[in-house]
């Protein structure tokens, strides 16, 4: 809950830490979100090979520009570029790990452990010009300052307390009998409370989220951009977290079954557009069984080079991907070197979450 017991001017965020059982999202709201996901499982099954696909940076719409001031614009674009690669890798290694924890440990919630998590936190930010606090666990006390002038202090201290309450976030992730959605939203809640990194909280919270729903069987990979829906409803989440925060969770739940809902609807669209212009593409070139076979590979790939085909397609690769070069149907891609990419689905994969037009 949030103490206002200090001062007027400053309120104190305490981190919500839920009992095992907790209840967070309403019945009605819980549907809704188990069936977007369900639609978009079904739409993944139909239109991808490999379900982590989708798992592509998105472009920062917000730059920190005293952290940025000085920086060539040339070399800041490649910085943004690499580090935005860094998230996509750092996101794949997160839902792999959750994979194969839970093959070690079949019934049991996967969660990361304290360094577990610190060390994620490390590989998110890595690269980013926007971050210049080193990663990890945050060792001063955090302030955060909405755009309206409000204040809110982070109740938990750097040091013991922190890491404290991160072995009960972990232990909490571990034993909760919480139905899987709950779970998802009170795990990221209570992260987003404790407030444990200098930055990029929001993205790490969200990106365990998706892994939590990924473990629980609801979501087949990591096909959900809820970094953009939060930042295009920042008002709004931002009150539901301080609403938990003050002990009312089922503001907070609802807000995240909206978000899972918006998002995981606009993805199966998406996959239904990704699939025509695929099927589009494969039709150009129906007569040629190798550059068939290349582009069938963009099922699983954002990307394809003559190296990665090499074993996946049995014909000799570079020939073909030549020869889509030249028909204009792969072009190279701008931050993988080396490697082609369709541009029309590139775009598509580098698109935020948009809200669909009423």
């Amino acid at each position: 809950m949030t103490d206002r017991s200090s001062t007027a001017a400053v309120r104190r965020v305490l981190p919500v830490a839920p009992p095992l059982d907790a209840t967070a999202i309403p019945p009605a709201a819980r549907r809704q979100a188990l069936d977007a996901l369900a639609e978009l499982t079904a739409a993944a099954r139909t239109h991808l090979d490999d379900p982590d696909l989708f798992h592509r940076p998105r472009w920062r719409p917000k730059l920190h520009l005293k952290r940025i001031a000085g920086i060539d614009p040339a070399q800041l674009a490649g910085r943004l570029a690499t580090a935005a690669e860094n998230r996509t890798t750092t996101g794949l290694v997160a839902v792999h790990s959750v994979r194969a924890e839970l093959l070690e440990h079949p019934g049991r919630r996967p969660c990361f452990t304290p360094d577990a998590l610190a060390e994620l936190h490390r590989m998110l930010i890595a690269g980013d010009p926007n971050i210049t606090a080193p990663g990890g666990f945050r060792r001063a006390p955090m302030t955060v300052t909405w755009p309206d002038g409000q204040t809110f202090s982070i109740a938990t201290a750097a040091g013991a307390q922190l890491r404290e309450r991160i072995a009960y976030w972990h232990h909490w992730g571990t034993r909760t009998t919480a139905h899987p959605l709950d779970a998802a939203a009170l795990a990221m809640v209570a992260l987003l409370t404790i407030h444990p990194f200098p930055d990029a909280n929001g993205r790490m919270a969200r990106l365990l989220g998706q892994c939590d729903l990924v473990a629980a069987g609801l979501l087949p990979g990591l096909l959900l951009d809820l970094d953009a829906w939060a930042e295009q409803h920042r008002a709004e989440h931002d009150t539901a977290l301080v609403a938990a925060a003050d002990g009312d969770l089922a503001h907070w739940g609802a807000l995240f079954a909206r978000a899972v809902t918006d998002t995981a609807r606009h993805r199966t669209g998406t996959l239904t557009v990704h699939g025509r212009l695929l099927d589009a593409a494969v039709a150009q070139v129906a007569d040629d069984p190798a550059a068939v076979a290349v582009l069938v590979q963009l099922r699983a790939a954002p990307a394809v080079s003559a190296a990665w085909l090499r074993d996946r397609i049995a014909h000799e690769p570079q020939p073909a991907l030549d020869r889509l070069r030249e028909a204009g149907i792969l072009t190279d891609h701008p931050r993988l070197p080396g490697a082609l990419i369709h541009p029309q689905l590139l775009e598509l994969l580098d698109t935020p979450y948009r809200p669909d037009p009423a």
